[in-house]
């Protein structure tokens, strides 16, 4: 039997760009269940980890709304509820189904949506629920010279870190402005 975890967080692609915000928050004690379609994504994060006791690997494509709530209710079941979301999916229905699973097992719970730089003009609306506060985190680009280019997935993670190390509402990794010279 598998002991409930006071620290219970949930990473919705925490495999790639958000990985090492994964790693970060098994150093931080939580029982970090990642979402993540690939199965070698998943082993090469468990390989990393220093604490891969607290690792729980759901191989899920959020896209599959019956697995990933089955999933998700399984590793409520088995960890105790999840009290931190970190997610980078651009599927509202999706986060709608975690929102929802999320808030039926906790008092309050804290999600961090991470977007990208378009949703910053034309952002969805999510409902969250009463019991969720809800952080932003904008995706822009990096000006280097004459030249932009994306962030790479470290200062992704870096900035994800660093705002919910903040406890800001909102947050900009990179820049958005000027627009026009977003990377093609």
């Amino acid at each position: 039997m598998v002991k409930l975890s006071e620290k219970h967080a949930l990473v919705v692609g925490g495999t790639g760009m958000l990985s090492e915000v994964s790693l970060w928050l098994m150093e931080m004690g939580y029982q970090t269940s990642v979402i993540g379609r690939s199965k070698e994504k998943h082993d090469r994060l468990m390989k990393k980890a220093t604490h891969s006791d607290l690792m729980n690997s759901l191989k899920v494509d959020y896209h599959n709304h019956s697995l990933l709530e089955e999933q998700i209710r399984k590793s409520i079941q088995k960890y105790g509820p999840i009290s931190l979301v970190v997610s980078w999916t651009p599927s509202t229905q999706a986060l709608e189904i975690v929102n929802k699973l999320v808030s039926e097992y906790i008092k309050h719970w804290h999600l961090y949506q991470v977007k990208g730089s378009r949703r910053y003009f034309n952002d969805d609306i999510l409902n969250v629920p009463s019991n969720c506060t809800q952080s932003s985190i904008y995706l822009g680009f990096i000006l280097e010279g004459n030249h932009s280019r994306w962030l790479t997935h470290e200062e992704i993670s870096a900035g994800v870190i660093q705002h919910i190390q903040s406890g800001n509402s909102e947050s900009l990794i990179g820049r958005i402005h000027p627009y026009e010279k977003r990377p093609n």
